[in-house]
């Protein structure tokens, strides 16, 4: 087992859509081993999506939460918390709730611990005032990958769980939550939102909307918007996708032509108490908010294939269409 020792700054930022608009964001970024004089540095530097968490089961994760403030908005003085959601192991200290927990103010630190029991895929969150902080952008993907890979029968291979059925060759975080732009707009300007009133207009991947989704991960164009949705792999190989929701919506994906296997849901893989197989096979993926999805899919042939929101409207950037929770998938020839 590993001594995980990780440092993450909650601040503010700007995120671009392809419709040519920037949003303002709160979010995470990634400040581990970063000096202690140069922290702050880091002010309005959040990313959307927040940084990407990998872990195996039984590793000790310390986790140190910084809250650096809002240049933006210098006068709002929130508090952060980070939770993991749907994760059972930790005691009530660490959880992330402010009223079972702490919640960190501006410029103070807190030090999370937590012991992963059980792979899966995960999402992490602020949960001070998570209504707003989840759609401003205060979210990021947590794996916890299982000891099966550490066996040496299994050097090199890949698995969702400790089962080698769940055996796969590439994988892919889809990543999946909506947008309304008029609170970060009015935030930005010091102004009160009505959430009453929320009615996205950009659904994203990754923190990105198509076509950015497929542009490469750290595209400098998107110095907020790290993460690329873009798929590629050779025929007949089995791809992981790991499906996270954390929008307010329940979304429905396909991929013309490729049906899912579905293998965990929650970070729990789909067996029976005597050990069934109950995957399922699906030819669209459902994830509600704030649920995960583990789903093998197999390449078919070469050629290129679209993963994309069943419903219109989420396939548009605010009423353009082409555009919003959609990604490519490459299949190359061997």
């Amino acid at each position: 087992m590993a001594v995980i020792k990780k440092r993450y700054g909650a601040t503010d930022g700007w995120i671009n859509m392809p419709d040519g608009t920037v949003h303002y964001i709160f979010g995470f970024c990634d400040i581990t081993d970063v000096p202690e004089n140069e922290v702050f540095s880091y002010r309005g530097k959040a990313t959307l999506l927040a940084p990407l968490l990998e872990v195996y089961e039984g590793d000790e994760i310390y986790l140190t939460l910084t809250n650096l403030g809002f240049p933006q908005r210098p006068d709002l003085d929130d508090t952060h918390t980070i939770h993991w959601h749907g994760f059972p192991n930790q005691i009530s200290l660490w959880d992330g709730v402010p009223e079972a927990s702490i919640s960190v103010p501006v410029g103070r630190n807190f030090e999370y611990y937590y012991e992963p029991l059980d792979p899966g895929t995960y999402m992490y969150h602020c949960h001070f005032e998570p209504v707003e902080h989840i759609q401003m952008g205060m979210v990021g993907p947590l794996i916890v990958r299982p000891l099966i890979e550490k066996d040496p029968d299994y050097t090199g291979r890949k698995f969702a769980y400790n089962d080698i059925s769940t055996e796969y060759d590439r994988e892919a975080i889809i990543f999946v939550t909506e947008m309304d732009a008029r609170p970060h707009h009015l935030v930005a300007n010091v102004q009160v939102f009505d959430w009453t009133d929320y009615c996205p207009q950009y659904w994203m991947i990754n923190g990105r909307a198509y076509p950015d989704t497929v542009k490469p991960p750290n595209d400098p164009s998107f110095p907020s918007q790290p993460y690329s949705a873009y798929i590629e792999g050779f025929t007949d190989e089995k791809v992981l996708l790991r499906f996270v929701n954390l929008g307010f919506e329940n979304h429905s994906i396909q991929i013309t032509g490729i049906p899912f296997k579905v293998i965990g849901l929650d970070a729990k893989q789909l067996k029976g108490l005597n050990g069934e197989d109950l995957s399922q096979w699906r030819n669209a993926v459902y994830v509600a908010p704030g649920q995960t999805v583990d789903a093998i899919i197999t390449l078919p042939d070469a050629g290129k294939y679209i993963l994309y929101n069943r419903s219109l409207q989420r396939n548009t950037n605010n009423g353009i269409p082409s555009g919003g929770m959609m990604t490519e998938i490459n299949v190359l020839e061997v």
